[in-house]
């Protein structure tokens, strides 16, 4: 049986979302993370380049959710201090790769990226004042697309050092293709004319188990020693560190030395990872020499989802570049492999949320099975503070795409635990844990649920009975509803119908009355749409349901957010976890209509006076939905809020 819901058209939530990465402070592997919610890195392809043109460098990513993650480098040239801005940048799909550079030597970037319909081919985009906009399909002077391979990683680079970017991109027979630019049409867009498909008769062939292949390539240009020509780094689908092809020419006239391709880099201290390495060289700390960068993007030798973005320091000069290993967490960050599920829950009852991580599997050691870590809070209800207790909290195999659920289902006063998992099963274990240990014992599958697969449960008190429900997302995206018909020490979960909710795949429900008007809301991931906010307008969780303007319209692929309030105000904490195994922290103010004091449907001068009477009188926490006077969400009621509401009606953006 499906329900219907009744939707009301939604703004989209892009402009006004801010990430937190380092907001609250996490410890993981005893060591403090510096950003701990960028969002994990799976097969990072990045580039360094100053979009902002503040002079320093700032930091765009593309991994599979083919959108880009922008980080602003908010430092300076000498001192990068880098910080997560969107997850969407433009909202432009990249697919495979991407390129910036200023090709029509304007003063700004544009971009070059695969083609979302043919992934051969070449999309670009003009710059406009800051907005990128779709201008045309690379092509010839004949009107023939350029062609690269949907496999490679491709560059552009000035490699005749005539002022204009030529392209390169890899083969799978271990050769390069060269396209030469010779100008621009006279709508900006280069004109790439194609020159040969085995440039300077390049040939890379890699090897494992003594079998010499070809592979997928990821190549850059770069000046290494200094001597005014560019050399060529090259990343192999079979090669675990870096080839080096030294130009032995000059900057006009190239000729690689194919006869002294160095096979390891760097010499002193090569990288060996997992294969298929994306070299960048980028000078972050403005010492007059380029740092080494390299991000893997897993090759023959397995995948690398963790530990994947290496820095090498330059402490030689750029004559003589010497490059040691520094870290391969660049950004020390958190990182679970694939497919993290995070949950928000006071598992102590010490009065401030504790945070559990499960991941779809854990790559280092076998079999390949999902773990939950735990993470302490050892601040308090305002004050939030992450310390890593253990990285298996069942300590023994619960299958993969784990997605944990807390709640006290037999009435004895501690949580009890929901698992779902990659067959679409709902595990159960009771809380048996000491003051000193956490302990949770099997108790059963839950009879009668085996759904499509990816079950992520959440708990609540749909019908508002006393006892605990369970509203269920599922690989096939459905959402399901299972009515407790037992009690609230004994449950009985008997499938009661369907939310229409139209997400596609992967649905992640979370229940929470985040307007605080006594019902339950729901919040719900999805696999690439984004996260949905439902309001529930009259305790009918399936009728009179309002999809509200606060829809992320794309945050990662499988998204699945946990919820509550972390810093004593009304900005609800939302964590993100997502497939790259890394999760992403925003704040949301689910307050409805903030600022109007004395619920007409307006702001002005009336709304200042109630709320001045309800801070002198000490009512403002009575006042139904009452965070519509908290103005600054700061979790207090005071003369700061009556400014803040005078300032919003002067500049009539209330509740925006």
């Amino acid at each position: 049986m499906i329900k219907q819901l009744f939707l009301i058209s939604s703004l989209i939530w892009s402009s006004s979302v801010t990430f937190y990465d380092s907001l609250i402070p996490v410890v993981y592997n005893n060591i403090q993370l510096e950003l701990p919610f960028v969002g994990g890195f799976n097969r990072p392809k990045i580039q360094w380049v100053d979009w902002d043109l503040d002079q320093d460098l700032d930091l765009f990513i593309l991994d599979a959710s083919g959108y880009l993650r922008y980080m602003e480098n908010q430092g300076d040239v000498a001192n990068p201090d880098f910080h997560l801005i969107t997850t969407f940048f433009q909202n432009i799909n990249c697919k495979g790769w991407f390129f910036f550079y200023d090709f029509d030597l304007d003063g700004d970037l544009e971009l070059a990226t695969q083609n979302q319909n043919n992934l051969n081919n070449i999309s670009y985009y003009e710059n406009l004042n800051g907005d990128l906009s779709f201008t045309g399909i690379l092509a010839d002077s004949y009107g023939n697309l350029v062609v690269s391979s949907s496999v490679m990683t491709p560059t552009f680079s000035d490699i005749d050092n005539d002022g204009d970017m030529d392209f390169f991109t890899g083969n799978m027979v271990g050769t390069l293709t060269h396209y030469k630019n010779i100008g621009l049409l006279d709508d900006n867009l280069p004109v790439l004319e194609y020159v040969t498909d085995s440039w300077q008769d390049i040939s890379i062939v890699g090897g494992m188990r003594d079998v010499d292949r070809h592979g997928a390539s990821a190549i850059t240009f770069i000046d290494i020693d200094l001597d005014g020509d560019l050399d060529l780094s090259w990343g192999d689908y079979f090669q675990q560190s870096l080839y080096i092809i030294w130009n032995i020419g000059s900057s006009e006239v190239p000729i690689m030395n194919e006869s002294e391709i160095t096979n390891q880099y760097p010499p002193k201290d090569p990288i060996i990872s997992a294969g298929q390495n994306m070299p960048t060289f980028s000078d972050l700390d403005n010492d007059g020499d380029n740092d080494l960068f390299v991000t893997v993007l897993s090759g023959a030798y397995g995948n690398q989802l963790i530990n994947n973005f290496y820095f090498y320091e330059n402490i030689g000069d750029s004559v003589d570049p010497i490059y040691t290993y520094n870290t391969s967490n660049y950004f020390s960050t958190l990182d679970f492999f694939a497919n993290s599920s995070p949950e928000l829950v006071d598992i102590d009852m010490d009065g401030d949320l504790d945070l559990f991580i499960a991941n779809q599997y854990d790559l280092s050691s076998s079999p390949w099975v999902g773990h939950i870590y735990f993470f302490r809070n050892i601040g308090d209800s305002a004050n939030p503070y992450y310390v890593e207790e253990t990285t298996s909290l069942l300590n023994e195999d619960m299958g993969q795409m784990l997605s944990p659920e807390f709640g006290d289902m037999d009435g004895d006063g501690d949580l009890d635990l929901f698992i779902g998992d990659f067959n679409g099963f709902i595990k159960y274990y009771e809380n048996i844990s000491t003051e000193k240990e956490l302990i949770f014992n099997y108790i059963e599958n839950i009879s009668e649920i085996d759904l499509s697969g990816n079950s992520v449960p959440s708990i609540g008190d749909i019908d508002g009975d006393g006892d605990f429900d369970l509203l269920i997302g599922q690989l096939n995206g459905e959402v399901l509803i299972y009515k407790n018909t037992g009690s609230s020490a004994n449950y009985n979960f008997v499938l009661d119908g369907e939310l229409d909710l139209q997400i596609e795949s992967n649905s992640a429900p979370e229940v929470i009355d985040f307007d605080n008007d006594g019902y339950l809301d729901i919040i719900i991931g999805s696999g690439d749409q984004g996260l949905f906010f439902y309001r529930n307008i009259n305790g009918d969780i399936y009728d009179n349901t309002i999809e509200v303007d606060l829809t992320i319209p794309y945050i990662g692929i499988n998204s699945k957010p946990s919820l509550g309030y972390l810093f004593n105000s009304s900005l609800l904490d939302v964590i993100v976890g997502v497939s790259n195994g890394g999760l992403y922290h925003v704040k949301v103010n689910t307050c409805v209509s903030q600022g109007d004091i004395n619920d007409d449907g307006g702001y002005n001068v009336l709304d200042i006076v109630a709320l001045a009477n309800c801070i002198l009188e000490g009512t403002c926490e009575l006042i139904a939905n009452n965070c519509v006077a908290d103005l600054n969400s700061d979790g207090g009621y005071n003369v700061l809020d009556v400014v803040a509401l005078a300032n919003c009606i002067l500049d009539g953006n209330c509740n925006q």
